[in-house]
């Protein structure tokens, strides 16, 4: 029986009911200038055409796979089992609705390969509408077509700290400074990946994971506008409420108090890291910073 090489690069596409952008977030990562990569399509028991649209794929590209669940497992459940699935020495999650210009996974591949200081690799984004055009920029935001004010930055500040070789600078950045959290979609060695927790049972485990990642090395992101992320009625995003949060996340969830659960997460990492004792204490201290802010305490930031 023929052996199939492993690919370099997975790419983990969790998907649920995405008929509305499954296909154009595939073709913008089959059009990549880097080509040995897979695509593993995890499908949370789609009640829409979703399976079609993948299988479509799957018979034209031998680089795209296909799974389906029983059941809706819930966001998280269903990005780790992408990740279970991968065969790739790198890895990175892209939502459904999501799209990545060409040159993404080559300039992040070639930072990876190059320096074993850096973790992860992620690019300023770009924010998108549901008919892939950008949104109008505001002074705290940007404006979709329907009014709605997606509340969103480029967390400026924080890019530089991100790169620190200092880990308890970089877990600051994450924990502290940064508002938005796309940087989960960055490319990183399945290696590192595998050592975190991944996508735990609660909404706003991304955070977690980041910072996880941020204790394992620096995190790069490029200059370059290479990442689009569609902001549209339907996004994950706008949903509101503990207990909604809570059943996106993992379908066994019924209400999570999660600030607090993302607070606990922090301290996980801490524990679970390589750091010297020295350097935990100065993370344990950055999140002394998170208790005197009550308020972005309470909304999770």
């Amino acid at each position: 029986m023929a052996q199939h090489r492993s690919p370099v690069v997975s790419v983990g596409l969790p998907v649920f009911n995405g008929e509305n952008f499954l296909a154009l977030a595939i073709e913008s990562l089959l059009g990549q200038t880097y080509g040995d990569f897979e695509i593993i399509v995890s499908d949370n028991a789609s009640t829409d055409a979703t399976e079609d649209i993948a299988r479509d794929f799957v018979r034209h590209d031998d680089r795209v796979r296909y799974y389906r669940n029983d059941h809706n497992l819930g966001a998280n459940p269903n990005y780790n089992r992408t990740f279970a699935l991968a065969r790739g020495e790198y890895f990175r999650w892209h939502a459904h609705d999501d799209i990545c210009d060409p040159k993404y996974l080559e300039c992040a591949v070639e930072i990876l390969e190059s320096d074993p200081s850096v973790s992860l690799v992620h690019c300023r984004t770009r924010y998108i509408d549901r008919n892939g055009d950008p949104l109008v920029k505001l002074r705290d935001g940007y404006l979709d077509p329907d009014g709605f004010v997606e509340r969103l930055v480029q967390d400026e500040g924080a890019a530089n700290l991100l790169e620190s070789p200092r880990a308890a600078v970089r877990f600051d950045a994450v924990v502290n400074r940064l508002s938005v959290f796309f940087d989960v979609f960055g490319l990183a060695r399945t290696t590192d990946v595998r050592k975190t927790m991944l996508m735990r049972a609660f909404y706003g485990t991304d955070k977690v994971f980041l910072a996880e990642m941020a204790l394992k090395g620096r995190l790069i992101r490029l200059d370059d506008e290479l990442f689009q992320r569609r902001c549209h009625p339907a996004a994950s995003t706008r949903s509101a409420g503990f207990a909604s949060l809570a059943g996106w996340s993992d379908s066994s969830r019924r209400f999570d108090y999660y600030p607090a659960l993302i607070l606990s997460g922090y301290l996980d990492a801490i524990r679970k890291s390589d750091l010297s004792p020295a350097e935990k204490r100065r993370c344990r201290l950055v999140l002394l910073k998170k208790l005197r802010s009550p308020y972005k305490l309470l909304r999770g930031r």
